[in-house]
Formats: structure tokens, sequence, C-alpha cells
């Protein structure tokens, strides 16, 4: 075996060179692998289509219009109107909700102010329709007291109505983390099952040995299931949340759907304590183990060894370096997720509107970058990898499985007298 920096090699050299296995591919995975690679592909497809049709566009379909007996409205008094509306998109600590606060709505006094009807044919290049106010509304368009940011849209005072950054925040939310997910999500996943279908399980080469090897306590274990759990139980809470309808909508009705959040927005903060504590504990664990060392750089550039069923593995210790990305997508993606989470806990209370839509956006996106990750995490220590659960369920992995994939760890607990076969 080739050394896998200046100085150091690997302790255990097969004394007849590389030994290649035949006949171990596993073929009930290859045939599972193939049969979920071409469903995700599907999946994937239909998703690309969703995101080049037309039928999710923001076109307008209603028109403003002013009702036709309050003609002798002054611009002032329409103004105060309009002005009272904004509210409703004033910071949280500045309007209420509070018990003072009187709730602006469509009219001045008994009479309506301001109607709306359906566009007849709305087109999202045909804006004169919602663009253009006549005579009557033209008084009710004068500049209110509170303009938040510019607008190009092309009527007046459009900025009272919209706010442009909130469009922004809607198309990072609705379109760029929405189907960033489902690409990240479906894509990864597609091609995991694809590398399963051609390339079947890693398996343990020379086969199992009968004798185990120490690799994780119980309180490491502990701490791996409880903070996979919290995660996996945030990642469908916050799916929930996020997305509501649009994911759930079809096995959920309507009667379903208002329970479901509700519990989703608890859950979503039950969960975030152990999360949060399981990070904190595998950081102090394994930080030290998961520096980065020169051997990572050969690791890399053989692909872990995993695209042959060859003794020929490059050497690692306790964590090779596709665990180690693991291990800091995890510490950092974590620490981005529970200090965003923290932040939209408790709106407005650090952060003005902004900031609490920018916070929104980065726990969205880093949310789903993570469900991806850990997806091939998950299949490398089930499916992926033949002996590789065990580390984490009974915490011993069969002696070859620990020479093949962590040899320069297994040598050292040799050489300690710490290598706890059984």
């Amino acid at each position: 075996m080739m050394p896998q920096d200046s100085t150091q090699a690997s302790p255990y050299e097969h004394e007849h060179g590389p030994v290649v296995v035949r006949g171990r591919d596993f073929k009930a995975y290859r045939i599972g692998g193939a049969i979920v690679a071409v469903l995700l592909a599907i999946a994937l497809a239909v998703q690309i289509y969703e995101m080049f049709d037309d039928d999710a566009r923001t076109i307008p379909e209603y028109r403003w219009s002013a009702n036709d007996h309050t003609p002798d409205l002054g611009g002032v008094q329409a103004s105060k109107v309009i002005s009272a509306r904004t509210k409703l998109q004033d910071e949280r600590w500045r309007t209420g909700p509070s018990p003072d606060g009187d709730a602006p709505d469509y009219a001045f006094g008994n009479d309506i102010v301001l109607n709306s009807s359906p566009i007849d044919e709305p087109s999202a290049f045909l804006t004169e329709a919602w663009s253009n106010p006549d005579g009557d509304i033209l008084p009710l368009a004068n500049p209110s007291e509170r303009i938040v940011g510019i607008s190009s849209l092309p009527y007046p005072n459009a900025e009272l109505f919209e706010r442009p950054f909130a469009r922004d925040w809607r198309l990072g939310i609705a379109d760029f983390s929405t189907h960033l997910g489902a690409l990240a999500i479906l894509g990864f996943s597609f091609l995991l099952a694809l590398i399963l279908a051609i390339r079947g399980r890693v398996p343990i080469v020379e086969g199992r040995s009968r004798r185990s090897v120490k690799r994780f306590g119980l309180i490491e274990r502990a701490n791996h299931w409880m903070t996979a759990t919290s995660f996996i139980m945030l990642a469908l809470t916050g799916s929930a949340i996020a997305f509501g309808g649009s994911l759930y909508g079809g096995p959920l009705d309507d009667e379903w759907l208002g329970p479901v959040g509700w519990l989703a927005t608890w859950g979503h903060m039950m969960f975030f304590p152990p999360f949060a504590l399981g990070l904190i504990v595998m950081a102090v664990a394994w930080m030290r183990r998961n520096l980065p060392s020169k051997l990572d750089i050969e690791w890399l550039r053989r692909g872990g060894g995993f695209f042959t069923d060859s003794l020929d593995h490059p050497s690692s210790r306790k964590f090779n370096a596709g665990q180690k990305l693991i291990f800091w997508s995890a510490i950092l993606g974590g620490a981005i997720m529970v200090v965003s989470g923290v932040l939209l806990m408790f709106p407005f209370y650090f952060l003005d509107l902004e900031g609490m839509s920018w916070t929104m956006l980065t726990h969205a996106v880093v949310g789903v970058l993570l469900i991806a990750i850990f997806i091939g995490h998950v299949y490398i220590g089930t499916v992926g990898m033949q002996g590789a659960i065990d580390a984490m369920w009974s915490g011993n992995v069969d002696r070859n499985w620990a020479k093949e994939h962590h040899d320069l760890w297994l040598a050292d607990l040799e050489a300690k007298g710490r290598e706890g076969a059984r």
C-alpha cells in the first residue's frame, strides 16, 4: 500500500500485494439502487420542469379602484387612510399587535374607499390594468407619511403597497430555497442511488474476521443518536412550517393542515435544545481528531477507496477526510442554524425587518443543504458500506473493516495494547 504522507505509511501490507475481491457486488443492493435511482430521476425531472413552467409566475390578477360614490374624498383624507394601512407592514415593536391599536382596513368612516376586482385576462406583460390609476384613484396615491424602499413598478406610490425587499425575500424563500432544496436533496439522493446501482455496496474485502474492535463508547453513541433524531424532527417540522400545504397538501386535507402546522411550530422549538446540546458535545469530543491533515489530501484524491474492491485503501486515522467533511458540516452548519433559529424565535428583539428577512432566508438555505449532506452520511453508514453501522449501533466494528478503512487508528490501538478485540 502506498504511503499517505511523507512520514507515515500504512502498517498493513498484504504479503501478495493488493487483493481484489470478485463476486461481492451484493446484487440485491444494486437492484434496489437502480429502482430508487429511476424513481428519483423522475422526481428530479418533474422538479426541473416545475422550475421553468409559467404556472408559478407572479402576475396581477386584481385591480384597485375607487368607489363611485366617494369622488369628493380629499387627497389629504385619503392619504391618512392609506397611511393607516401601512401599519400592517410596520415593525412589530412599533405598532403592536396591541388592544390600543386600530386595525386598518379599506374604509374611511362608513364609506368604502378602495375596491378590488378581478382582471379579465391576467398577464405578466399587460400591466396597464393595474398600473395606470384613473382620476378617482389618483388622489389616493399621494405620498404617505412612511415610505420604505424604492420601487420601479410603473404606478405612483407603489412603495406603499409593496416593499421592494419583500419581493426579494419572497423570491428567496418561495423560489430559491425551495428549488435549491429540491434539487440538492433529490439530486444528491439520485447520485447516491446511481452509485449503489453501478458500483454496489462497499464490502469488507477480506470478509468478517469475527473479531471486533471498540470504536465508540456509550456516551458518544447516545449523543450521536440524540443529535440525529433531533435533526430529523427539526427537518420535518421545519419543512411543515416553511412549505405547509404545498408540501403536505396532497396527503393531508385542509382540516389537518392547521393542527400539523401548530404541532410543527412548537415541535420545531422543542427539538432545538437537544440538537444544540448534541453539537456542543460532538465538538468537545471529536474536534481534535477531525482537524485536517496531509492524509486527507490523498484520501480525497483516491475517493476514499470506495470505487474499487481492493485492500489498497488510502490510510486514515480514526476519522477519514469524508467523515471530517461531515463533522465540520454539522458543526459549522449546525451553529448557523442554532444562531439564526434563536434570532427567529425572538423576532425584532435583536434585528430589524430586513435583518429578520435575511436570517430567515439563511436558515432555510443552510437547512436544506444540511439535509442533503446528511442523506449522504446516512447512506454511507447503512446500505452504502458493509459493517459501517456497527460503529454507532453496538460501538464495536469488525477488525477487518477497521484495518481496511482506518488502518492507522487500528495500529495505534494495537501498539498501545488497547485493541479490545472480542
